[in-house]
């Protein structure tokens, strides 16, 4: 659901994947991540898969640090970086933010259903 604060951490971390592009295989690491954070936007009815691809959002993320971390071993890329190289662990903790509200939703849905 669109009025959900998850679903604007997703965004966010959607666009911040796609604002810093280096080179073409973080390039294609980034592209993954984004459309992972649209498509965890559109699995609200289904919480506990909504949660794992939102994981799953952080580490493809954090994965980006670990390929840029090859490609300057190998010396394919400077190790001087923009400041918009942040921008992959900014949108890696507004997934975690998405995945801990999307966790909340379920803990509250379910003691409703305890009540009931």
């Amino acid at each position: 659901m669109i009025q959900r604060k998850q679903t604007l951490f997703l965004f966010l971390a959607g666009v911040f994947c796609l604002l810093f592009m280096l080179d073409w295989i973080l390039m294609a690491v980034q592209l993954v991540a984004a459309v992972c954070c649209v498509v965890t936007i559109f699995l609200y009815k289904n919480r506990p898969r909504q949660a794992t691809c939102a994981l799953l959002c952080v580490l493809v993320n954090l994965a980006w640090y670990v390929v840029l971390a090859v490609l300057i071993h190998q010396g394919k890329q400077s190790e001087q970086l923009p400041i918009t190289a942040c921008f992959p662990l900014i949108a890696a903790i507004l997934c975690f933010m998405a995945r801990k509200a999307i966790l909340a939703d379920e803990r509250l849905v379910r003691a409703a259903d305890r009540i009931r």
